[in-house]
Formats: structure tokens, sequence, C-alpha cells
């Protein structure tokens, strides 16, 4: 024979993507490509003395699941540090502190991440006191969930030089003073909390890698065979490269340079000269990222009408306008795709001003330019987003934030915006494509929880279905394909990834039920019991 498999996968329910023959009983794979899918009473024909087989047991086989928004190396080192996401309130936080201090003990820095806006209630501010009532001597820095906040005690503001505030550089972060002069203890966006985080000794590369080999088996065990990265240098690309030369990177990987409002344009030619290159299965590279704006949340986002506050804060942009459409144009002309955060109406309708810009100075072509987040949206736009053909890179498990009435999100966005909040209905019922990822570590990994969202996610305004609130959820196949085919799309690799086809990449998730014969409700249950990537078993649940 011609042709003999290394893996059989009989008896399953796969789900293949592929237009031509949607529905399979059996695939074969040949080293790390699909060699052949059909009925099972056909597979043996594929089989050799080598060939390694899995019984599907009737269980749903998906290609392999993508996340369209991530943050690898940036997650995994936060695998060591202090968790807060379950934290409810602002005694949870101290408690939780003093626990870890006990746990570490010395005089070095106390590091956490993950709490959430809401456990500080309207009129409560984020405080250095509060911090320091549990840890008075050793410096303290706790991320927000999000990234786009943190939270310091006294003793990491003294030690930065900034307890009299300070000049970050741009209106767009911020060093927040209290009203008795002296900094309060917020800081908003990466100028602010940099001021802190550069005195926080760097962790060994032996325990950077030790973390990202602890990040990679969990994102195998929730099913994960790629990944878009969202940020990017050439550090972080070396590292990976290593993973990927020893074989043990499990995840396909999209690196994008991350720009800033510092950047300069020999930069995105010398990420140019490395895409060209860097195009192999694992890792590619041919995209640049930049963030437009902030979060909601922090009041960073950048809005077309003031905050639901009573001030006439609009948020601020990351970068002057003019900068951001020469960077955007660049990338551009040097056939990069561009990734760009924004959460804010006014951001998005910035960014499309600006892939317009690129198109009529380079003229239209294949580019896929991205948007990242799209929490928000002026009705008006949405036509814009399809004629441009950019892509809604967007993450359910982020409405959960919008959808709960304590959070931050909710109470600043307003009423008046909720109608066009995570608008993922809208945009694919206007020929956007979605793809769909988690954001991590700003949001759970797991692409179950995602789907149970997108397909189970309430009305922004807390209405039952008979109202005519816009219903923003997306159908079961929509879901799927948001977290495969289309977000092969997204990467521009959508002839060998998110499909179970001949020829294409052998990634699968195997699932332990069918989730096309679950109710809605009871697919988050759902748990992962194999994962494949490049024909190989990387993840088994026993």
């Amino acid at each position: 024979m011609e042709h003999q498999a290394t893996l059989v996968l009989r008896n399953a329910r796969i789900y293949t993507q592929d237009a031509e023959q949607p529905w399979a009983e059996a695939l074969a794979l040949a080293g790390d490509r699909v060699l052949w899918a059909g009925p099972d009473a056909e597979a043996a024909q594929w089989y050799g003395p080598r060939t390694h087989e899995i019984d599907g047991a009737g269980r749903l086989a998906l290609p392999g699941l993508i996340d369209s928004h991530f943050h690898l190396l940036s997650g995994a080192r936060t695998l060591g540090r202090l968790q807060l996401d379950a934290a409810t309130r602002i005694t949870d936080v101290q408690s939780r502190l003093l626990a870890y201090a006990a746990s570490m003990p010395g005089d070095g820095w106390l590091v956490g991440r993950g709490w959430m806006y809401r456990i500080f209630p309207p009129g409560t501010p984020i405080d250095r006191r509060l911090l320091d009532a549990v840890i008075p001597d050793r410096p303290v820095l706790l991320t927000a969930f999000d990234g786009h906040t943190a939270w310091a005690n006294t003793v990491a503001l003294q030690l930065a030089g900034i307890l009299e505030g300070a000049d970050t550089g741009t209106p767009f972060s911020t060093v927040v003073m209290g009203e008795d002069g002296l900094a309060l203890g917020e800081l908003r966006e990466g100028a602010a909390i940099n001021l802190v985080r550069r005195l926080i000794p760097p962790i060994s590369a032996e325990e950077e890698e030790d973390l990202l080999r602890r990040a990679l088996r969990d994102l195998a065990a929730l099913g994960l065979t790629a990944v878009q990265n969202m940020d990017g240098d050439l550090p972080q690309l070396e590292l990976y490269r290593r993973f990927a030369a020893r074989g043990a990177l499990s995840l396909r990987m999209l690196v994008p340079l991350l720009l800033s409002p510092q950047s300069r344009l020999e930069q995105i030619d010398e990420w140019a000269a490395i895409a060209a290159t860097e195009c192999g299965p694992w890792l590619r590279t041919a995209a640049v990222k930049l963030l437009l704006d902030g979060v909601v949340e922090s009041k960073t986002a950048l809005l077309l009408a003031p905050y639901n506050d009573g001030s006439q804060d609009l948020g601020e942009a990351n970068y002057a306008q003019a900068q951001f459409e020469q960077l955007v144009g660049y990338a551009d002309a040097q056939k990069l795709q561009v990734f760009v955060h924004a959460i804010g109406d006014a951001a998005v309708r910035r960014t499309l001003d600006a892939f317009a810009a690129a198109q009529t100075a380079n003229g239209r072509r294949d580019s896929r330019h991205r948007i990242e987040h799209v929490e928000l949206i002026d009705p008006s736009d949405v036509a814009r987003f399809a004629a441009l053909q950019a892509i809604a890179s967007m993450q359910p498990i982020h409405a959960n934030f919008g959808l709960d009435p304590a959070n931050t999100w909710h109470r600043l966005s307003g009423p008046q915006r909720w109608r066009w909040g995570f608008p993922w209905r809208k945009l694919a019922d206007a020929g956007v494509p979605l793809a769909f990822g988690s954001d991590w570590p700003v949001a759970s990994p797991d692409p179950i929880r995602g789907l149970h969202v997108a397909l189970n996610r309430p009305k922004l305004d807390g209405s039952g279905p008979e109202s005519d609130f816009p219903d923003q959820r997306v159908t079961l196949p929509e879901a799927i394909a948001a977290y495969t085919s289309a977000a092969a799309y997204a990467a521009h690799r959508e002839h060998e990834q998110g499909r179970l086809k001949p020829g294409y990449l052998a990634d699968v998730t195997l699932l332990n039920d069918n989730l096309f014969a679950l109710p809605p409700e009871a697919i988050g249950d759902t748990k992962v019991d194999i994962t494949i990537v490049g024909g190989e078993v990387v993840w088994e649940r026993t």
C-alpha cells in the first residue's frame, strides 16, 4: 500500500469542518498530517504493522481547538505568583496575601494577580493602605485580572520613588493620586505599572522554562492544539524556538511583534524579515500587535460618549491617530497581519479608520487585519467592519464580566451601550468573521467554558427571551468554527489547519461527550479525553 497510517481513530463521531464531508466515523493519520477520513468500515485499509488504534467509543472528535487570543509566556509566569481570581472582597485579598507572605519568608517582593474590580464597591478607592494594613514592611504589587491596573502598597511606591507622584510620559497611563497629595496605590496601564514592576527581580531562566512546561501540560489537558499569541519579541520567540527544537512545544503558535508608541519602523522591517523564514508548522510570526486603548473597568477604554459615571471622561488612546495609522500602514505594506486591541467603541472606529487608510495607501489585499476584543461598537461601524474584511477576535468568557451587575464594566458602560456590548451575533450576521479565544491569563483558557458562554449567555440588560433587547448568542456550529476553521482563517492557515481532511495537520481534540446531543446548558460539563497534535497524543485523561 502506498500509504499506511501511524494512528487510526475509529468508532467516533468526527466533526470534520470539511464542507464536502462534514462527518466521519474514522480518521487515519500519517505522521503529522491527516491521511483519510471516512466510514469506519473502510478504516482497515490504512492499517500497517506500526499503526496505533484509538477506539473513539462513540465520542465526539473535533479539529484541534485553537485559541485566537492568548498570552502564553506571561500566563505561564503567573503560575508562580499569588492567584487572586477567586477573591470576592478586599478581606479575601488581604487574607490570601498574608498566607502567601507566610509561605515566602524574608523581606522580598510579594507579587500577585487576578483581583476583580468588583471587590471595590463604588466610592471605595484602590488604596495602598488596605495592603499596608496586612503587609506594611514588604513591597507588594497585585495586578488586576485584566493586567491593565495594579495595586501597590506604600513600600512598593516608596521604592519606585513615586509615592509623591510621577509623570508616566503619556495621559494613557496614570499614577492615581489621593486627596492628601500622595499616590493612592492605583496604577493604570503599562507605563505606570512598570515604574514599580521594573524593580521586581526577574525569575531565572530555569524557573521560566519550568513554568512554561507546566502551562503547556495544563493547556494540552484542555484540548488546545494551537494559540495565537498577542505579544511577542525576539527573546520570547527564541524561547519558543528552543522548545520546538527539542519537541517540547505541544501546541502551535502564531507570535506577533508587540509594538508600542516608542517602536521604530525599523523594528517592523526586522520582524518582517523573520516572518519570511519563520513559517513552519509550529511557529509563525507574520503579524504585529498594537494596543490602542485600555479597558472599561479602569476608564482607559476609548469611548465615543462619556462613561456612565457623571463625568465627561472618554478614556484615552495609547497612540496619536497619525502615529497609529503610520504604524498600521507600514506593517500592512510589509505584508504583515495587524492585530489591534480595541475595546471601546471609539477605539474600534479609529482602528477601522487605520485599516481603511492602509488599504488606500497600499492597495487592497487579503490582509485579514483583526480587532481584538470589540467589547463595544457603534452600530454605524458594523457595516464598515464587514466591508473592510476585518476579523473580530473575541473572547466569550469576557462577556461574563459585563453581565455581572456588581462589576465595574456594567456600571461604567451604562445601559445606553449595552445593546452593542460583546456583539457576537450582530457582527456574525453582518458577515464579519468571528475567531474566539480566552485572553489567558485574563480569563480561563478552557475552550469548553468559552463554548458554553457563547451558547448560553444571557442578555446584558437581564431581560428575558421575550424582550427586543439583542440576543448576542451564537449557534454551536458557529462557536465550534470560531475555535477551529474560522480561527485558522484568522491566522491565514485555513489551508492546513482547523479541519480534519486529507493533507491537513493531524490535530484532534476528542471529547467525552457529543456536544450536538447535549442541551446547551450542559455543554460546560464536557471534558477532553485525548489531545492529538501533529499525529502524537500529547494528553490523555486517565
